[in-house]
């Protein structure tokens, strides 16, 4: 493991907690809300009797927020013929992963070791599309049911199994304390996982989100942002691609980042939480350089616009508050690096999911053109450290 010598975190790896609801969900679940886990778990059971794929969220047979099947570009009419896929944590891959690495930390610990990584930073997979039930209180009992899997998961990895506490964002008041929770209880919390954009379309500038914010800035843990494909809550304008398949896969996670980073910024929220950090998953970030310029050019300071933002985005950007995730073997990671810096960049490898560059997410990144070792051991695991100072206690118990 490591790059010579320097620490590898993978900051963006999932566990599929819905293949196996019953083992994420089912021990852990508070006995008040027994009787609707009960429904929610059969309705899930039910459905994957039937071939096919997962069927929570994104897709027309999901129990919660089915979705119409992706359209091509180009035709009038569409009229699809189904043909199920079967369920797999890493289909289409050369490499095959192992389903079990969702509830069976030893194959995870396998699969890091194969991969030269030294730590993996654990976001649920689908977590974040309850926000779709009507019961806030339940989409937060489901949220505690996953705390307490995700904790005991990562027991056993002796501080290489790190997770994020998800958010109920209805309720940032409890999710504060929640956070406050796992934070005094389990040195494996790595910070906060928030969506891209609020439930209600709001975006992360939402000043009721403030004491999310408030709370992470105290415990010095930093905000992890991600998204799903058209999963609740979608990024703004997302309804705009018009179901479009191939432009759903080449823009949506991008512009679902552009959204996120934008909002933060723009609405001063590292200014009014000085302290504050935060980091961009599954986006890519060969646009950053170009929206961090069109960012700069809209700001006027003492704009009424953006009243609380106190300097320019670049030198946000500058100060160390936005981390962000490349996407490995990014053909413009190069000319990202060299316009913005190497300190805000991040190895992520979206394991076990399909399309995951396991194991090749360290040698992709060490295989950049045009970019110093310095530069490389930073991404690779030197600015993880920055953004979640926590991960540091691994690598200082082994000296």
């Amino acid at each position: 493991m490591s790059y010579q010598g320097h620490p590898v975190v993978d900051m963006d790896s999932h566990i599929r907690e819905y293949e196996e609801f019953e083992r994420s969900y089912g021990p852990y679940i508070d006995p008040a809300y027994r009787e609707q886990y009960e429904a929610l778990a059969q309705a899930i059971t039910a459905r994957q009797a039937l071939p096919g794929e997962q069927v929570l969220f994104m897709n027309s047979r999901a129990v919660l927020s089915p979705t119409p099947p992706r359209r091509p570009l180009g035709l009038s009419d569409y009229f699809p013929i189904d043909r199920p896929n079967p369920q797999g944590s890493a289909l289409g891959q050369d490499v095959e992963v192992d389903r079990s690495c969702n509830w069976d930390p030893t194959i995870r610990l396998k699969d890091m070791d194969i991969a030269n990584v030294d730590i993996s930073v654990m976001f649920p997979s689908q977590a974040d599309g309850f926000c779709v039930l009507r019961d806030i209180g339940f989409e937060s009992a489901l949220h505690r049911a996953y705390h307490r899997f995700v904790s005991e998961y990562s027991a056993p990895g002796g501080g290489r199994l790190r997770w994020v506490a998800n958010a109920t964002m209805r309720d940032p008041r409890r999710t504060a304390d929640e956070l406050s929770y796992w934070a005094e209880r389990d040195e494996n919390l790595a910070g906060v996982f928030l969506p891209r954009a609020c439930p209600d379309g709001r975006l992360l500038d939402n000043p009721d989100l403030y004491p999310i914010y408030e709370r992470a800035q105290e415990l010095d843990l930093p905000i992890y942002i991600h998204g799903g494909t058209l999963r609740p809550p979608v990024t703004p304008g997302a309804q705009g691609l018009d179901n479009s398949g191939y432009l759903i896969n080449a823009v949506y996670h991008a512009w679902g980042g552009q959204v996120a980073m934008g909002a933060l910024i723009g609405g001063g929220v590292f200014d009014v939480f000085p302290k504050l950090r935060a980091g961009l998953f599954e986006s890519g970030g060969g646009w950053m350089p170009w929206l961090v310029e069109k960012l700069d050019d809209a700001y006027r300071p003492g704009s009424s616009m953006t009243p609380k933002l106190k300097r320019k985005p670049s030198e946000v950007v500058a100060a160390g508050h936005v981390f962000c995730s490349f996407d490995p073997g990014e053909e413009y990671a190069t000319h990202a690096i060299e316009r913005l810096g190497d300190h805000i960049w991040l190895l992520g490898t979206d394991y076990p999911h399909q399309g995951s560059c396991f194991p090749e997410g360290v040698q992709r990144i060490a295989n950049i053109e045009g970019v110093s070792e310095s530069a490389k051991i930073n991404i690779l695991g030197g600015n993880a450290l920055r953004m979640s100072p926590r991960l540091a206690s691994y690598f200082a118990a082994k000296v």
